[in-house]
C-alpha cells in the first residue's frame, strides 16, 4: 500500500536554542511509504527553498518508523551543510565524528534563498509490528552534529500500512426457512361407538344402550386451542391428531378403526376452527403396546413373576399383523395369563390405552419488519434468523439496537453457521477482531464467512493465510477486492 502526501510539513527552531540556529523551515513533498515484499519503502523529496542556514551549522535530518510499544528503526540520514561545515565535511574534517552517531546516505550544501530539493529514497527491513494501528513515522533533526535530536519533530504520520480499514464487509442474508413453532400437547379420551369411527361432539345413546358424552374430552382439546392462540400475533400451524387403540380383536381392524376415528376427531377440528385440511393431520397407532407396557410396570396388584412374563411377551419382536394378533391370543389364551387377562387387563388397562393424543404447532402470522421489531424483544424463540436479520437492517449498522438483534440472533442460534458469520461481521466492523476470530470457527464455510477470516488474517498481519481465505470466497466481489488490496 502507497501512502502520499502533498501537503507542506515544517519544523521550526527556537532562535534561543542555539547561536545562529537556522531560521525558516523544511518542507517535505510528494511522500511515499509502503511495504514491497519484505521491505519498506520511503521516498519523498526535501524542500529547502525557506531555510536559511549559517556557513557553520548544519542540520541532520533523520526519518525513524516507530511502533507503539517502543519499537524504533532509523531510515539513513540526509546532512545538510552551511558553506564552511560543507567544505569541511568535504575535507573528512567532521565525517568521522558524525559517522558514530549516523549513518549518513547524502550530504548537501544548502545555498540561502534559492530554491533546492534533495530527493530522498530509502529502504529497511519490513517488521510486522509496522502493520499495527499504532505504528507512525517521524522526522529528527540535530542540529548541533552531536547526536541528540533537537529542535522538534516536523510530524508524526501513522503509516496505516495494514490494508484492514480499507477491506469490505458482504453481509450475509439469512436463508428464509420455516418458522420456530411452539409445540402444545394434549391427551384426550373421545370416545365411539364400538366398531364404528362416527364422532359424536353431543351426547349420543348407542344401539347397545352405551351412553357417549364427549363433551368434556373435547373442550380439553379445544381449551389446548385456545390457549395455543392467546397471543394475537400467532396462528396455528399444525395440529396433528393420533389415535390410540388397544390390542384386542385383529390389528388390521384396530388399524382401520384408529385411523379412521383419528381423521373424523380431525375433519371436526378443522370444520370448527375453519382450518385447511393440510394443517390438519391425523395418524394411528393401531395396538398401544408401549402404554400397556407402562402399565405393566406400574402395576401393584401382580405377582413379580407375572410382571416378568408379561413384559417377555410384550417385548417380544413383532415383524408384521400377525406377530401382534399372535401376541394377543398368547395374552387370552394362555394359562400363566388368561385369568389376569379377563379379570384386569381387558376390562380395567385396555380401555385407558384407547385415547387421541394431538400437538398444536403454533408460529408467528406473517407481519412487517416494523411488526417483528417489536416480538424480538418478548417472544424471540418465535422468529427465524432471517426475520431477525430483517429486523436487524431497520437500523443502522452502529446503533444499539442493531448490536442488541444480533446479539439475540447469536443467543437463540449459537450454532447456525448464518448467525456466527452475522456476528463475526458485526464484530469486525465494532473492532473486535478476537471475537470474530472465535465465531468464525462456528461460521461453515460460505463465501461471506471466508471473507470475514481473510480480514481477520489480514488484521493479524498473515497475507497469505488472508489471500486464501479469500480465494475460497469464490466470486465475491468484496473478497476480490479485498485481496487486491494485499499488493501480493
Amino acid at each position: 500500500m502507497k501512502k502520499i502526501l502533498s501537503a507542506v510539513l515544517a519544523a521550526s527552531f527556537s532562535a534561543s536554542a542555539f547561536a545562529a540556529a537556522p531560521a525558516g523551515k523544511i518542507a517535505m513533498e510528494n511522500m511515499e511509504f509502503y511495504r514491497h515484499g519484505d521491505n519498506f519503502n520511503l521516498q519523498l523529496n526535501y524542500v529547502l527553498d525557506s531555510l536559511r542556514l549559517g556557513s557553520n551549522r548544519q542540520i541532520l535530518v533523520t526519518p525513524v518508523v516507530e511502533g507503539g510499544q517502543g519499537q524504533q528503526v532509523a531510515f539513513p540520514t540526509v546532512l545538510i551543510n552551511g558553506r564552511n561545515m560543507h567544505y569541511a565535511y568535504e575535507r573528512g574534517t567532521v565525517r568521522d565524528r558524525l559517522a558514530d552517531s549516523y549513518d549518513i546516505v547524502t550530504e548537501v550544501r544548502r545555498y540561502n534563498g534559492k530554491a533546492q530539493e534533495v530527493a530522498y529514497s530509502a529502504t529497511t527491513p519490513f517488521r510486522d509490528w509496522m502493520y499495527e494501528s499504532d505504528a507512525a513515522i517521524t522526522f529528527r533533526y540535530d542540529t548541533c552534529g552531536c547526536g541528540r535530536f533537537a529542535g522538534q519533530e516536523i510530524e508524526r504520520i501513522p503509516l496505516e500500512l495494514n490494508p484492514v480499514n480499507q477491506m469490505s464487509l458482504a453481509w450475509l442474508t439469512p436463508q428464509v426457512t420455516e418458522l420456530p413453532v411452539l409445540i402444545h400437547e394434549g391427551k384426550a379420551r373421545v370416545q365411539f361407538e364400538v366398531d364404528k369411527t362416527e364422532l359424536h361432539p353431543e351426547p349420543y345413546v348407542c344401539r347397545n344402550g352405551q351412553r357417549i358424552d364427549n363433551r368434556e374430552q373435547l373442550a380439553i382439546i379445544d381449551d389446548s386451542i385456545r390457549y395455543a392462540t392467546t397471543d394475537p400475533n400467532v396462528e396455528i400451524a399444525r395440529i396433528e391428531i393420533t389415535g390410540y387403540a388397544s390390542p384386542e380383536s385383529p390389528y388390521t381392524h384396530n388399524d382401520y378403526l384408529a385411523t379412521n376415528r383419528s381423521r373424523a376427531l380431525a375433519e371436526y377440528i378443522g370444520d370448527r376452527y375453519s382450518l385447511s385440511p393440510e394443517v390438519t393431520a391425523y395418524g394411528a397407532v393401531p395396538e398401544n403396546w408401549t402404554e400397556f407396557r407402562q402399565q405393566v410396570l406400574d402395576a401393584k396388584d401382580i405377582t413379580e413373576k407375572q410382571r416378568a412374563d408379561l413384559l417377555e411377551l410384550i417385548d417380544r419382536p413383532a415383524y408384521g399383523p400377525a406377530d401382534y394378533d399372535a401376541k394377543e391370543r398368547e395374552l387370552r389364551t394362555d394359562p400363566r395369563f388368561a385369568q389376569l387377562y379377563r379379570s384386569t387387563i381387558l376390562p380395567k388397562w385396555f380401555p385407558q390405552l384407547r385415547a387421541t393424543k394431538f400437538a398444536i404447532s403454533t408460529r408467528l402470522k406473517p407481519m412487517p419488519d416494523e411488526k417483528l421489531a417489536e416480538i424480538i424483544l418478548k417472544s424471540p424463540e418465535q422468529m427465524s434468523l432471517n426475520q431477525m436479520y430483517r429486523v436487524a437492517r431497520l437500523y443502522s449498522e452502529e446503533s444499539p439496537e442493531f448490536r442488541r438483534t444480533i446479539e439475540i440472533a447469536l443467543k437463540h442460534f449459537p450454532d447456525n453457521p448464518e448467525a456466527n458469520t452475522l456476528g463475526a461481521i458485526f464484530a469486525i466492523q465494532s473492532g473486535d477482531y478476537d471475537r470474530a476470530a472465535q465465531l468464525l470457527e462456528r461460521a461453515g464455510d460460505n463465501p461471506e464467512a471466508n471473507n470475514a477470516r481473510g480480514i481477520v488474517a489480514t488484521k493479524r498481519g498473515d497475507f497469505k493465510a488472508a489471500a486464501s481465505f479469500f480465494d475460497a470466497a469464490g466470486r465475491l466481489p468484496e473478497a476480490k477486492r479485498n485481496k487486491a488490496l494485499l499488493g501480493l
